[in-house]
């Protein structure tokens, strides 16, 4: 049996359903790269599961896990691998499902706490949120723009973006609400447009934890923004309803 279980936000929040299926597993793996905690260490959930937990990194888990798949179906062996918030956010996850259904593998997803279930704490409907996008840092030959598609049409459509920002736990990287957005701007600056200037802003920052903060603002106020509570989303909300501009001031951070 494969399980791929969702660990929530914190060591706090592994449930009981997930930490009966990780008793059941000869083996423990740990995807290292597409999330962190906002609060906790990996060393704390080792201590919660008294039991070794391998770390994968980007290669181990999108190259490497294939082989272990193999393995547990030679062996009969029962296998789980660990995924920071909730274990089917993230299109590589339900890759590797796909991939235990083609090897015979039996497989059971157990859903964890994500930044998704903490969008209310920000006061905006959760109802009216539309397509999720990750606003990815430009590198060499390679500045993406699609995710300000997402924002600018969600936008058009009178609809909130959720965007979730760029992270490479192997270098140490984390990018913050003030970089996303100077990425935005430059693009918006390119195309002549103005949703960042229309918009609502909102910095979230390390949702989940005892710290969370929310925080909003004009783009030039945001733009200066220096907190270091990770990880850190953003999100471009459309005109807000009555009761969104009243929960909103309401719940945000001093």
């Amino acid at each position: 049996m494969f399980y791929l279980v969702g660990i929530g936000l914190k060591p706090g929040h592994l449930t009981l359903e997930a930490k009966q299926a990780i008793e059941k597993c000869g083996r423990v793996f740990l995807d290292t790269y597409t999330s962190a905690y906002s609060q906790g260490s990996v060393e704390a959930l080792k201590e919660l599961l008294a039991r070794p937990v391998t770390e994968l990194d980007r290669k181990g888990v999108e190259e490497g896990f294939s082989f272990v798949l193999k393995e547990a179906k030679n062996s009969g062996e029962s296998i789980a691998l660990l995924v920071f918030g909730n274990a089917l956010s993230a299109t590589t996850h339900v890759q590797l499902l796909l991939d235990a259904k083609k090897l015979g593998v039996p497989f059971r997803a157990i859903a964890g706490i994500s930044v998704f279930d903490f969008l209310a704490v920000s006061g905006l409907d959760q109802y009216r949120f539309g397509r999720t996008c990750t606003i990815v840092a430009p590198k060499e030959n390679y500045a993406p723009e699609s995710f300000y598609d997402v924002i600018e049409a969600n936008f058009n459509k009178g609809m909130h973006t959720l965007c979730l920002l760029d992270i490479d736990t192997e270098k140490g990287y984390k990018m913050t609400v003030a970089e996303a957005l100077g990425i935005l701007a430059k693009i918006e600056k390119k195309r002549n447009e103005e949703v960042l200037q229309k918009a609502t802003l909102l910095g979230l920052y390390a949702l989940g934890s005892e710290k969370q903060m929310v925080k909003t603002g004009p783009l030039n106020v945001m733009l200066r923004s220096s907190y270091v509570l990770f990880p850190q989303s953003l999100v471009i909300a459309a005109p807000l309803t009555e009761k969104e501009k009243e929960a909103l001031e309401a719940f945000q951070n001093e």
